[in-house]
């Protein structure tokens, strides 16, 4: 009776914000005057319906993560259209923002013991995953696409590209939506330390497998072939993150060790600066953000330190960043290329469960992570949709479409996926808040 009528208040206020948010937007904002509040206004709106839209979730049994995705999809472009493109677009910074300071989370997360003493399971799925499901994919709608006509592809080539990208795709996961239901549970032990360490290590192939990819559909398309020393200027342009990470790391550590006050804000600062400098400088900001926090954790005695102001600050900077990514998740073409969505997403979760086990199985993992660990890496939204963009700008003939399919097949990830993680860590007796 308590969590129906806590339901109903949280359903009433979204109702009565939504109305004031849609009055003042349709008669306010749009004045000349007004059209810099746009923005903001829409984040507040933002923020407290998916604030409310969390703790309706959670009362059902649901992640939190869960609600704050769907209020950004209802009140989106998709459907009701409360949140513009327009809007979306401005609050991109405020995005970048969160997804560095998530990054940092993440290097926090991962300690070098835990790693060391799940090696072999952690490389077992890392290694399967990497071969089974790229393969699995590429082959499979390669297939699909030269031989019947579930979606119309003017030539071989394009089919070609189509068949790779979704392949690295495939491969990616959501960094941000596992470390949010780790916080969230505050789940500890082998499965919670393996999915968040191959989480990260796949991302890591995924950067790299993805400039292989644009390098060769890129060639394709311009007539050129695919070079050595393009593949050296990937790999440098990756080793000189993880180099600016480790010393930007170390700039963290000194800060804990010497300054120590207003740890919480600090890091916020930090994850801004680091974002800013890797924008300036030409660097991956998630995989700079991300060796900082690995630093920090196993390279001081700050990393709890570090871990215990996250958990302070944490919950605004999710509800912020898991609401904007739902907002920017388009529907356009569910419709249109349904069949062609719901084969990507059922075939990849059949090869993420089939590769896991194999994985697990052949590096003799811990019964829990054979049988459990493959619900952890279903979300895939993230670096996938930084990728998406990628794709969208460089190949203006199919990049858009592509875009667009693939979007809505995303979208369907990032909803089962906080579900079956937060079934998987319940199931394996993880959580240590209810």
């Amino acid at each position: 009776m308590k969590y129906k009528i806590s339901i109903l208040i949280n359903l009433s206020n979204i109702l009565l914000i939504s109305c004031i948010f849609y009055v003042i937007s349709r008669h306010v904002v749009h004045l000349p005057s007004f059209q810099t509040i746009s923005p903001y206004l829409s984040l507040g709106f933002l923020i407290v319906s998916a604030y409310l839209a969390g703790s309706i979730a959670k009362s059902l049994g649901l992640p939190s993560l869960t609600g704050y995705l769907a209020a950004g999809i209802l009140f989106g472009p998709s459907l009701l259209g409360f949140i513009s493109e327009p809007d979306i677009v401005s609050l991109g910074l405020i995005n970048s923002l969160a997804l560095s300071f998530i990054a940092i989370t993440a290097g926090g997360e991962l300690r070098f013991k835990s790693i060391k003493k799940n090696i072999l399971p952690i490389l077992g799925i890392t290694c399967s995953h990497s071969v089974i499901i790229f393969s699995g994919i590429f082959v499979v709608f390669w297939i699909l696409f030269t031989s019947t006509s579930l979606i119309p592809i003017p030539d071989s080539t394009t089919a070609l590209c189509f068949a790779l990208f979704l392949g690295v795709l495939a491969l990616a996961n959501s960094p941000a939506s596992t470390i949010a239901i780790i916080s969230e549970y505050k789940a500890k032990g082998d499965f919670t330390d393996i999915v968040l360490s191959v989480t990260m290590l796949k991302d890591t192939i995924v950067l790299i497998g993805f400039a292989l990819v644009m390098g060769f559909a890129t060639g394709l398309t311009e007539g050129t072939t695919f070079s050595l020393p393009f593949l050296m200027q990937i790999l440098g342009h990756l080793a000189l993150s993880c180099c600016a990470g480790l010393l930007y790391g170390f700039l963290m550590i000194l800060f804990f060790k010497f300054i120590a006050k207003e740890i919480s804000i600090f890091i916020i600062i930090a994850s801004f600066i680091a974002h800013e400098f890797a924008h300036f400088v030409g660097l991956e900001h998630m995989l700079m953000c991300l060796i900082a926090g690995i630093t920090v954790q196993n390279f001081s005695r700050q990393g709890n330190m570090m871990i215990e102001a996250i958990e302070e600050s944490h919950l605004p900077i999710y509800v912020v960043f898991f609401s904007i990514a739902g907002a920017s998740l388009n529907f356009s073409f569910f419709r249109t290329a349904f069949l062609l969505i719901m084969l990507f997403v059922i075939i990849r979760i059949v090869l993420i469960l089939a590769s896991t086990y194999l994985g697990s199985k052949l590096t003799a993992g811990p019964p829990t992570v054979q049988k459990y660990s493959w619900t952890g890496f279903v979300a895939n939204a993230g670096l996938a949709l930084s990728m998406l963009i990628i794709i969208d700008n460089t190949f203006s003939g199919w990049g858009p479409v592509f875009k667009a399919i693939v979007i809505s097949a995303i979208a369907l990830n990032q909803i089962l996926g906080p579900i079956l993680f937060k079934y998987g860590i319940v199931r394996t007796s993880e959580v240590r808040k209810t």
